[in-house]
């Protein structure tokens, strides 16, 4: 704690500590938990950049410590924090992870060129304000059945990128969180004009609830169904 304000500090970790995007990534990290009002809510930020697959959502560990506070682990691919490039990101072509194929080739080490401050921005807004839903108790993981975990998921992002929007705060478009939407459920079925009124109640906040966007993604097509190419 600081005596002289009376606030707790944060710890900032980047895990491996010598990741080449680190020291650019930790200030913007800072000033996103500090403009969503989480400085004293979290004792320790862990940001992971080692995810596997390029995926436009992170995994995230939350852990309560005492006085009400908690550490958080988020972990997430590069490409989150760097500039587009072609063939990458959320609208390639679905692919099965584990699916065999040629040894890709081995790409350039990151270099402080790569980092690309807007998609920082976009991708810790979103996820940061997804804990503090958490943390308010707006959103209980726990009580979404593990069918609809992946479908739930992807609609309280639509709400959060949305709420974001109106808070004039960086997010994903309403029209590349769209593009996401039809990525992940149109292999699942025919996406309707009723899905899309789905699609823009969760954007305008219309239905922003979790039992309520819990009943709308009943109504999208189910996952488990989803064609595999």
């Amino acid at each position: 704690m600081r005596p002289e304000d009376g606030h707790f500090a944060l710890e900032l970790r980047l895990i491996p500590v010598d990741w080449p995007l680190a020291d650019l990534l930790r200030p913007v990290a800072r000033s996103v938990v500090e403009q969503l009002d989480l400085a004293d809510r979290l004792d320790r930020l862990s940001l992971v950049p080692d995810a596997m697959t390029a995926d436009d959502r992170g995994w995230l560990s939350l852990e309560r410590r005492a006085e009400g506070r908690h550490r958080l682990t988020l972990w997430f691919h590069s490409d989150q924090v760097r500039q587009d490039r072609p063939g990458h990101g959320a609208a390639r072509p679905l692919s099965l992870d584990w699916t065999l194929a040629p040894t890709p080739r081995e790409e350039e080490p990151l270099a402080a060129a790569d980092f690309s401050l807007p998609n920082t921005q976009r991708f810790l807004f979103q996820q940061l304000l997804l804990v503090k839903d958490i943390l308010d108790e707006r959103l209980h993981p726990d009580a979404i059945p593990p069918s609809l975990v992946e479908a739930f998921q992807e609609a309280w992002l639509v709400t959060v990128d949305g709420r974001l929007q109106r808070e004039g705060l960086p997010h994903l478009s309403a029209g590349e969180r769209r593009m996401r939407f039809i990525h992940l459920f149109s292999p699942a079925g025919v996406l309707t004009p009723n899905h899309w009124t789905i699609f823009n109640k969760l954007w305008e906040g219309a239905v922003a609830e979790e039992e309520a966007v819990l009943a709308k993604v009943r109504l999208l097509p189910p996952l488990n169904r989803r064609r595999r190419f």
